[in-house]
């Protein structure tokens, strides 16, 4: 009997591990998914929503008035290429506190989705997708607090660190974009 439960212990932990990883490789494919509505609908919002935008928010107008559906594809393609990154060397160093924070950094950028949405009163290119989005991210936030053997006090540091470093990015990203925007212009 006792070798019964440890085969089934240890089946168990392996089921966990195998679901770990599974949540940690969902983290670039779900950011994907949620980025294709952005490409896709970006330029023809800003379009047709130019005047509004210039009127209520004008350093928003601004910001993605050269933007390009190519552009933008440019800068998310810097942005998956980090967090691929990140999650290919959490995995193969077995270190996950990185992606915890990106993990983090990547929710809080819905929560923004949410309030731009809210704040505009209408559709925003990425609404659609970020309610499946924090389903996702709600779970694995979920599922790593209960079944992981990383602290919490590290877990607080790299999400603050998380964070910050996507939101750098997030900066440098659409910096790239302006500038591949030009040079492709020319």
């Amino acid at each position: 009997m006792a070798f019964v439960t440890r085969v089934l212990i240890r089946r168990e932990k392996k089921m966990d591990n195998i679901k770990f990883i599974n949540i940690i490789w969902l983290l670039p494919i779900v950011f994907m998914l949620h980025d294709f509505e952005e490409i896709i609908f970006i330029e023809w919002w800003v379009k047709k929503n130019k005047l509004v935008l210039l009127r209520r928010y004008p350093r928003i107008a601004n910001l993605y008035n050269e933007i390009s559906t190519a552009s933008f594809a440019f800068a998310v393609s810097e942005e998956f290429i980090v967090l691929i990154l990140i999650t290919l060397g959490s995995i193969i160093f077995n270190w996950y506190y990185l992606w915890f924070g990106a993990l983090v950094g990547f929710f809080i950028h819905l929560v923004m989705h949410i309030i731009q949405w809210i704040v505009f009163k209408k559709y925003i290119p990425a609404i659609a997708t970020t309610i499946p989005a924090m389903i996702y991210s709600i779970y694995a936030l979920y599922f790593i607090y209960n079944n992981s053997t990383m602290k919490i006090f590290p877990l607080i540091i790299w999400s603050v660190i998380g964070i910050i470093i996507v939101f750098i990015n997030l900066i440098f990203a659409h910096k790239l974009a302006g500038k591949f925007n030009a040079f492709i212009k020319r």
